[in-house]
């Protein structure tokens, strides 16, 4: 077996096990407590509750729509990458046990959105998505000139809003806690990895 193909299957294995790590944060922390955190996980957790559409199945829907305004708007290649995380993450979802860890809402919060905080920073370290509303924010850049992360921020703050409705005001606080959380958490982590990166290139 060639290197390349080694460090394909290592990066395919990590990226699985990053995306797990999300769905474990959805799964059993977020969905039980009835918390939309944005993302299209967090547009699927408002249905489901608001309809009781699978989550899974949400996830899936979104992925795909995503992926055919990409190749529309965006081009082949981005497209492809975005392809393997936008199929698996879904498959997880599915097959991975719904179950409230923590009953009490506010912690199962906070350690949620570490964890989906850490498997988002692997999949960032490694170059990696998860598809869905990763994809509007690189349209609007390309498109209109605006920055990632501010289109990032606002389909987050609209998927937080959505609890309003769905699940109450608190519910809205602690999605916003939760983007904070996670993001805070994002930057630590990246801070770490970079820092290890560079003790071992002395």
């Amino acid at each position: 077996m060639t290197n390349n193909k080694k460090n394909f299957i290592l990066k395919a294995v990590l990226v699985v096990i990053a995306l797990e790590i999300i769905v474990i944060s959805i799964n059993m922390f977020f969905e039980p407590s009835r918390i939309a955190a944005g993302g299209a996980t967090g547009i699927a957790i408002l249905l489901f509750e608001a309809f009781s559409v699978p989550t899974a199945l949400t996830v899936f829907l979104i992925n795909i729509v995503m992926l055919i305004f990409s190749y529309i708007f965006l081009n082949k290649e981005t497209t492809i990458k975005l392809s393997f995380g936008s199929f698996v993450l879904p498959v997880l979802i599915f097959i991975t046990p719904v179950y409230n860890v923590i009953p009490n809402r506010i912690l199962s919060i906070i350690i949620g959105s570490i964890i989906f905080g850490i498997g988002l920073a692997i999949l960032y370290m490694l170059d990696m998505s998860s598809g869905g509303t990763t994809v509007p924010p690189m349209i609007f850049h390309k498109t209109l000139g605006i920055e990632k992360y501010i289109g990032l921020f606002i389909i987050d703050a609209l998927v937080c809003i959505g609890n309003i409705f769905v699940s109450g005001f608190s519910a809205f606080i602690l999605a916003l806690a939760s983007v904070a959380i996670s993001s805070l958490t994002i930057k630590i982590y990246t801070v770490i990895e970079n820092k290890l990166a560079n003790d071992q290139n002395e």
